[in-house]
């Protein structure tokens, strides 16, 4: 057993560990990017797993799911429907229990009741009729969000590739072209460095691409899923992201890139302006690099990521004279996520998640600060790992206010 197979069966222990505490006799992971975390692939498949065996079912692509699975090849079988799902827990020793019958809701299956739709819970329990659904996603995030020395190095990599994108960036930034067209040529620069051509979001309708872009009077509209800036997009069927506004002298320009690379995630955004930047751009700008700074300073293992936001906010709310008077700036209500094999992971710098930090952690520290009278926006954004003795930056690219200066 090589190493890669060790931490992954490491995971699938502490996995049942945590399942036995919850009172789960058995949990049955759908989700892709579960799968690949205590299974090694991301085939469509689906996790069976007992206290002492784990079978993994696969839909489609079996004879590559078992040379990429580090579970053992008799561990995997073919799925044929929700008939493989039963043979599977009746060679476990699973006893599924009788329709209607006194064994009903007694036994505890865990599975990802956050994703899974009504007609699939429904099917489960009709396979599983003497046993209790419940929600195994807590646990699995929550050991998801320590990552060991593996998950880190794929990080760091990951970053390198959201770097190429702003670098990207920093060059195409001018006058007369349009926001779709630069984030074509930023989307072609982080997939030439190796990013994996989509972002994982675990929220169900979440949708993403790897570059979200935004300018001018369109650094003010919310119209995705989350709390951010998004821009306005392509149209009601794509209502978020870059549009076909093309770029004016002056204008403020913000890129989000979140790259994978071999699984992983890392987040990072930077503000652009056309040309040089007015002193109240910079002065934006400045009360965003402050807060980041303020959160950066802070991150250490056992600080609640509650507290984060109010050190932020406390920045924010001084504003930037002359420019910008006392309360007049405002952040989304959060600053920052969790990041890994998805985007969107827990937790949620903001102050209602009374998380902890610990060591490994990897977090995108997201400073969003908006000025609404004058209709104004800058971020600034960097994927952090968590160490003993504090944070490490793992992006790469200068955090200014880059002025982009070529044929202005």
């Amino acid at each position: 057993m090589d190493r890669r197979d060790e931490k992954i069966e490491t995971r699938l222990n502490d996995l049942r560990t945590r399942m036995a505490v919850a009172g789960m006799e058995a949990a049955l992971l759908l989700h892709h990017r579960d799968v690949l975390y205590y299974a090694g692939t991301v085939r469509p498949a689906a996790l069976l797993i007992t206290p002492g065996e784990a079978i993994l079912l696969v839909r489609r692509g079996f004879d590559y799911a078992r040379e990429e699975t580090t579970l053992p090849p008799e561990a995997v079988v073919p799925m044929r429907g929700f008939s493989s799902v039963v043979q599977a827990a009746e060679r476990l020793g699973l006893e599924l229990g009788e329709p209607g019958g006194i064994d009903r809701n007694r036994r505890v299956l865990g599975t990802e009741l956050d994703l899974i739709p009504a007609m699939l819970y429904q099917r489960l329990q009709e396979v599983f009729p003497g046993w209790k659904l419940t929600n195994i996603s807590p646990i699995v995030l929550d050991q998801r969000m320590a990552k060991d020395e593996h998950e880190i190095a794929v990080t760091r990599q990951a970053c390198l590739v959201a770097d190429a994108g702003h670098a990207a960036a920093a060059e195409l930034v001018t006058a007369g072209i349009s926001e779709l067209e630069l984030a074509a040529e930023v989307e072609a620069a982080i997939r030439r460095a190796g990013h994996g051509g989509f972002q994982p979001l675990r929220h169900p309708e979440a949708r993403g691409a790897g570059v979200l872009l935004m300018s001018g009077e369109h650094l003010t509209v919310r119209g995705g899923h989350g709390l951010v800036v998004t821009g306005v997009g392509l149209g009601p069927a794509m209502p978020y992201g870059p549009s076909r506004r093309v770029l004016q002298p002056g204008d403020l320009v913000v890129v989000d890139i979140g790259a994978i690379y071999d699984g992983y995630t890392a987040d990072e955004s930077r503000t652009f302006v056309v040309g040089e930047a007015t002193a109240a751009q910079q002065a934006l700008f400045d009360v965003a690099y402050a807060a980041e700074e303020a959160v950066l300073s802070a991150l250490r293992p056992g600080r609640a990521v509650s507290e984060l936001y109010a050190l932020a906010e406390a920045v924010v709310a001084r504003g930037a004279a002359p420019y910008f008077a006392p309360q007049s700036l405002v952040l989304p209500g959060f600053v920052g996520h969790g990041v890994g094999l998805e985007l969107d992971e827990p937790p949620v710098l903001w102050p209602k998640d009374e998380t902890v930090l610990r060591p490994g952690m990897v977090l995108a520290i997201e400073i969003e600060v908006s000025a609404p009278e004058p209709g104004m926006m800058v971020k600034l954004e960097d994927t952090v790992v968590v160490h003993a003795d504090g944070c490490e930056i793992a992006t790469h690219t200068s955090r200014e206010l880059i002025a982009c200066v070529r044929g202005q």
